[in-house]
């Protein structure tokens, strides 16, 4: 089975494709969505490794200029000295503005080869590959590229869109369960900003992708995608509504930081997404039930005691230099609802600080 949304932007529209054992096709899907013929693919070196077997149909004799450009992936390589690295083996290859850059790993790896295709002869294309489950329901689509500056995650990045996004979940087989754990973390928070059914369907199914339950993944896999790509396509460059998609990210990119990215994207949402339910709470905009209801879920998913080790200060700190704020105040998204969503809400630290220390005290 495979499914295909379609991102209809002004100027950019690209295809989706979410399927399994569907990468076999790839160069039939480079040709339909007439892609360039030098290709340079970012690849993680562990799929890179694991995944010879899929990675045979990307076959060097279909194109004109092939090179395959395996990373160490860390949250450290997203940095101007990679980025230079890469333009340099570009130059080194003779690739011009006719290249496609095809980038096949985690969120690192599509942030870092989104962010050089971008810049590099003032863009070239790019195809943007996932294979953790958070990179598939979120970073693969919609856009964002970026490096992180200065312990700052994505400070410095652009809006580029790719020409093609492929979601294979056959990359899944060989994922560990902390990655299938931090996929989740998106996959929830998509949950309350469309409709109660996604939020129930989840609740009852989310057991099941540790499985790899190919029907439930791929499932939670499109309509999150779906959800994502309607508000992508209504706000492409986040001024609006596309600012809901930060629920639970102001707290999750602090916790981040702080830990010096030592903690999985999606476990800082999971925790992130809590805290904001708490400050949610504490603000008045949702009741005790609500409160119940929406904890259920994060609530129930094992992310450790990472934050044991954190200060409300210094995690105050960070939030303040967060890339959404403005005039010097921090933003919140937070809920009302599932379906209804506030942004650029502002609370006093107090609340933060509380917010926080309930976290903290529900994941010892």
């Amino acid at each position: 089975m495979q499914n295909k949304i379609t991102v209809k932007l002004k100027d950019n529209a690209y295809n989706i494709l979410i399927g399994n054992s569907i990468f076999k096709n790839i160069t039939s899907y480079l040709e339909k969505n007439s892609v360039y013929k030098n290709i340079l693919v970012i690849i993680d070196e562990v799929v890179f490794k694991k995944q010879k077997n899929i990675l045979k149909y990307l076959s060097p004799k279909e194109y004109s200029n092939f090179n395959i450009y395996p990373l160490k992936v860390n949250e450290s390589i997203k940095s101007y000295k990679t980025v230079i690295k890469v333009h340099s083996y570009l130059l080194e290859k003779k690739y011009s503005r006719d290249t496609t850059i095809i980038a096949i790993g985690g969120g690192v790896i599509g942030d870092l080869a989104g962010f050089v295709s971008s810049i590099y002869m003032r863009g070239v294309h790019l195809v943007n590959i996932p294979t953790t489950l958070l990179s598939m329901v979120d970073s693969a689509v919609g856009g964002k590229t970026g490096i992180n500056f200065n312990n700052k995650k994505n400070i410095i990045g652009t809006f580029y869109q790719p020409k093609l996004v492929l979601v294979d979940t056959e990359f899944l087989t060989t994922l560990p369960k902390a990655e299938f754990t931090s996929g989740l973390g998106e996959i929830i928070k998509y949950s309350y900003l469309y409709d109660e059914k996604f939020f129930v369907y989840l609740s009852n199914n989310y057991k099941k992708i540790y499985k790899n339950n190919s029907t439930v993944l791929q499932k939670l896999i499109y309509n999150s995608l779906l959800i994502k790509s309607n508000i992508v396509k209504q706000d492409e460059k986040e001024e609006s509504l596309r600012k809901i998609l930060n629920l639970g990210h102001t707290f999750a990119h602090a916790f981040e930081s702080n830990s010096k990215f030592k903690i999985k994207h999606g476990m800082a949402v999971i925790t992130g997404l809590t805290a904001s339910f708490y400050l949610s709470h504490q603000l008045g905009i949702i009741n005790d039930n609500s409160l119940y209801k929406y904890l259920s879920l994060p609530a129930s998913i094992n992310v450790g005691s990472f934050l044991n080790k954190m200060d409300n200060r210094k995690i105050y700190s960070i939030m303040r230099s967060d890339k959404k704020n403005y005039d010097g105040k921090i933003k919140f998204v937070l809920i009302k609802e599932i379906g209804e969503i506030l942004v650029d809400v502002i609370a006093k630290p107090s609340l933060i600080y509380s917010a926080i220390d309930k976290t903290r005290k529900l994941y010892l």
